[in-house]
């Protein structure tokens, strides 16, 4: 649970950063990015946000994501990614089990001979 509070800590520091950290240079408009940061045009704005970061549509106003929501997705996300690894490495083990057998039994057969 710490650790949780720890990254959402985090994500809300990104989340204030984005909003003194991105200014815009008077030389020629052009909007310096924080690290981790990216740019979402939305009409005539540009809002930054986090990279992956999204915006929603609530009634006629258009809002950042929150950072709860932004963490609870990328924590989704992230367990997607890990089921669908530990099925990719459980198919893996399965073959090679399967290889180590084949080869086994060609050495068998081949001492048979």
């Amino acid at each position: 649970m710490q650790k949780i509070a720890i990254i959402l800590f985090f994500i809300c520091i990104l989340f204030i950063s984005s909003a003194y950290g991105a200014y815009e240079n008077s030389n020629n408009g052009d909007i310096n990015i924080p690290p981790g940061m990216e740019v979402i045009k939305k009409g005539d704005v540009n809002v930054v946000v986090p990279k992956g970061g999204r915006l929603r549509k609530q009634n006629k106003v258009t809002l950042i994501e929150t950072a709860d929501e932004y963490a609870s997705r990328k924590f989704e996300d992230a367990d997607k990614r890990f089921q669908r690894i530990e099925k990719e490495l459980e198919a893996q083990k399965k073959e090679i089990e399967d290889l180590k057998r084949a080869v086994n039994k060609t050495e068998e057969d081949g001492r048979k001979k």
